[in-house]
């Protein structure tokens, strides 16, 4: 028989991601209808959890409600936590892991203002905000809200997989001094570690793909890097590979995502290595 998932109207970015999971891991779930009442209520007032083909999240006080409890949790976490011992999701899963623990901090509201600038309108781009603009934009599409939201966390998860990846390749980075700063080497076609590595301080990272041979260095604006020397350096001594220097003089590029026909470069890690750190002298 096919589930019916529940939740209440207009929902928020606690039971969309605990629709998202069960939809997404559980295979009795796949097909699942959706149905939407008003919060705190279950569907048509039956009995919550007395139907095992219904399954209400974040409504109806039930298994997969946390409005009654007093722990810090979210109605995401206890489908996550039912999922894992049911052994549809990897209880090692860290991407999965740190998802959810941020889903419970928003669905909290918790520590909001301590966030850097907090009023500024860049954390308007966040997930819960743009669904807040969206029910203004258009308002009562509870399907949609679902659809979109829950097509966001497939990437939001697939960036926290790649973040995971990164943390693993980062730590067994090699590490190098410049006059700029700390930098960093990686052996990885993974184009987070570059950001997770700017981010960690490191004033400049440079990876090699193992597979496609290409190298990527990103900079620190922090540290006043430019590039631009390292840009030449590698031109003269591999002229036959695709280089490209952003007008901001911190990316300097071997082949990208945007450019497939790029003709990667001879250049070894640690050659790539030593250009970055005669060029920052």
């Amino acid at each position: 028989m096919t589930k019916t998932i529940v939740t209440h109207v207009s929902p928020d970015l606690d039971g969309i991601p605990s629709i998202w999971l069960l939809k997404k891991f559980h295979p009795d779930f796949g097909d699942a209808k959706l149905a939407f009442v008003p919060a705190g209520s279950t569907l048509n007032g039956e009995p919550v959890d007395a139907d095992p083909d219904i399954v209400h999240v974040d409504t109806g006080n039930g298994m997969f409600d946390h409005h009654a409890s007093d722990d810090f949790t979210c109605a995401a976490a206890l489908v996550h936590q039912w999922l894992v011992r049911e052994g549809y999701i990897d209880e090692k899963d860290e991407a999965m892991k740190r998802l959810i623990n941020i889903l419970t901090e928003l669905d909290h509201g918790w520590d909001n203002w301590k966030w850097d600038d907090a009023s500024n309108d860049k954390y308007e781009f966040m997930l819960h905000n743009i669904l807040f603009g969206w029910k203004i934009t258009n308002p009562r599409q509870e399907e949609k809200y679902v659809e979109w939201v829950s097509e966001a966390l497939d990437a939001i998860y697939a960036v926290f997989k790649s973040k995971v990846r990164a943390d693993e390749e980062l730590s067994r980075g090699r590490e190098f001094a410049t006059n700029w700063g700390k930098g960093i080497a990686a052996d990885s076609g993974n184009s987070t570690v570059l950001d997770l590595a700017i981010k960690k301080g490191y004033a400049v990272a440079v990876i090699k793909d193992p597979k496609k041979g290409n190298v990527r260095v990103t900079a620190s604006n922090a540290n006043d890097v430019d590039l631009t020397k390292a840009y030449s350096a590698a031109k003269e001594i591999d002229p036959n590979a695709t280089w490209f220097l952003h007008a901001s003089k911190v990316l300097l590029r071997n082949g990208s995502t945007r450019n497939p026909t790029m003709t990667p470069t001879k250049l070894t890690l640690d050659e790539m290595v030593k250009i970055l750190a005669d060029s920052s002298r």
